[in-house]
């Protein structure tokens, strides 16, 4: 090696050194706040922070969270870092001597900044990342934000900044006022039936302001007769929506037909148009694992209206021998059902059974279902509906006995048939389960269903699991007063085909729903 390239790595490693150790210097010296004389030759070092489980390291190595206590050292000049996320980094260095105990007490502060909002007019909503505030400076966290002013009748004011930590930074909110306007004009539904008296029977009708003014909101026949209008005389705040019931100003009967709802102010002028129809008719319709049906049982109801069904059943399941009837259980399920479309539907459960018996845990059971619908028509009031359906259901501490037979973990697929009148379903569906430790289940039954009216449905209906357990039942569902809650009473038996007598299990329930 030539001497030229000796002195070069010879410099470069003395710089390199000189560097480290200025780097080490260039923290602040900290003298112990106490020390105290040991009994022996060792360095004791004792490090307290104001805040609990902050990171100490010496020389680059951890040695814990404070309280720290060492006589792992040396006596020689260290450099200290304190570590906490939320806090400053405490650096500097530290020289114990032998035969002492030093008491360090470090004071960590939080790492902030503080936005300051001004010069927005009174009565105003100040928003920092989404949430209002009232009184600045306010302490936030150092980096981008988003500082956000709104007052009715003004131009929103909005701005994206930079806190640097132990900062302050003043936002000029200066507003405009905001001229009069109407826009995001829309009704919440395009058909109607005014003999429902509920939510379900009523359109709302929304719109947006940006100022005090006045406006009207009308519906007129296809002549262009006004049947029912309300008057806004001012405005106090942006969103504004009112409600229709399908029926005239006084409350009068309106013929079945199209109308135009129009919204108008101010040279401002939206519509759009909305059907009243009283043949329209909300299912009266059972939850179970597979979606909307009878009973057990999955149908292929021919629905013409989008709806979402919130429902809730308990009952009791009873074991019934040849001279004594237990009861077992008391099932409780809770679902929902979402109808897109009226082609298509979702659904989610879950479900509890409390067992009498401490012997037997407590069957868990939850589960997700999807369903597509369609149909043909066989004559102007009769027709053929058919569904495909698949759902997964998930099923902990499954019940003893063949009266726990539908709970089953696995994926079910299944289809399902019918024909529809106004006032008659009859159809049969078949359903396989592809069981997650469990044996595979074929279920094939079969459903009649008769409404008298249009807000009671009663069913019966029958079915086999394997060919090897059988099931009846009979249920009752009504809309009471065509309002939005639902009714529904059912009883099942379930049979094991493989034994004589009188051994079977009984289940009894009633459901609550409620649609909008």
């Amino acid at each position: 090696m030539t001497m030229k390239k000796i002195i070069s790595n010879l410099s470069i490693f003395l710089f390199a050194l000189a560097m480290l150790c200025a780097s080490s210097y260039d923290y602040e010296l900290r003298e112990p706040d106490s020390k105290k004389r040991r009994d022996d030759d060792y360095v004791g070092v004792i490090i307290k922070t104001n805040v609990e489980g902050a990171e100490v390291y010496i020389n680059g190595e951890s040695f814990g969270e404070t309280p720290v206590a060492t006589v792992d050292l040396s006596a020689t000049t260290y450099t200290l870092e304190i570590r906490k996320s939320g806090y400053d980094t405490i650096k500097c260095r530290i020289h114990p001597k032998r035969y002492y105990t030093y008491v360090y007490n470090f004071t960590m502060v939080k790492t902030c900044g503080y936005i300051e909002v001004r010069n927005y007019p009174s009565g105003s909503t100040v928003y920092v990342d989404g949430s209002s505030h009232n009184s600045f400076p306010i302490e936030v966290s150092p980096g981008n934000h988003t500082v956000k002013v709104r007052k009715f009748g003004y131009h929103d004011f909005s701005e994206q900044i930079y806190v640097e930590n132990h900062s302050t930074v003043r936002v000029n909110a200066y507003m405009d006022v905001a001229p009069f306007s109407i826009s995001n004009f829309k009704i919440s539904k395009n058909v109607i039936n005014p003999d429902y008296k509920s939510s379900i029977g009523k359109v709302t009708i929304s719109f947006h302001v940006t100022n005090d003014g006045s406006a009207i909101v009308s519906v007129n026949d296809r002549y262009g007769n006004s049947v029912w209008t309300h008057k806004y005389s001012s405005f106090s705040t942006w969103e504004q929506s009112v409600s229709w019931d399908g029926n005239g100003n006084d409350g009068e009967r309106i013929p079945d037909g199209t109308y135009t709802v129009t919204v108008y102010g101010l040279g401002y002028e939206f519509s759009e148009t909305i059907k009243v129809d009283r043949s329209l008719s909300y299912p009266a319709v059972a939850f179970t694992t597979g979606g909307s049906g009878v009973g057990t049982l999955p149908c292929a109801f021919g629905n013409n209206v989008d709806y979402v069904k919130l429902a809730a059943s308990f009952g009791a399941t009873m074991n019934i021998g040849e001279n004594s009837v237990s009861v077992t259980g008391f099932p409780i399920t809770a679902g929902m059902l979402i109808d897109i479309g009226s082609h298509v539907e979702l659904g989610g459960s879950f479900s509890v059974s409390p067992s009498i018996s401490s012997q037997v845990e407590t069957p868990l059971r939850g589960g997700a279902s999807l369903k597509v619908t369609g149909g043909v028509n066989m004559f102007p009031s009769l027709k053929l509906n058919f569904a495909g359906l698949c759902n997964y259901n998930y099923c902990k501490n499954k019940g003893t006995g063949y009266g726990s037979i539908d709970m089953r973990s696995g994926v079910t697929l299944g289809a399902t048939t019918g024909v529809e009148s106004d006032m008659l379903y009859a159809g049969a569906s078949a359903e396989y389960t592809i069981g997650i430790k469990d044996r595979n289940m074929l279920k094939c039954g079969a459903v009649v269903s008769f409404m008298p009216v249009k807000v009671v449905r009663a069913s019966v209906w029958g079915a086999l699991y394997n060919a090897e357990v059988a099931e009846a039942g009979v249920e009752i569902i009504s809309m009471p007063a065509a309002s939005a809650f639902s009714i529904d009473v059912k009883a099942w038996m379930l049979k094991d085909l493989s034994t004589v007598g009188k051994n079977m299990v009984l289940n009894a329930q009633i459901g609550l729903s409620y649609l909008f």
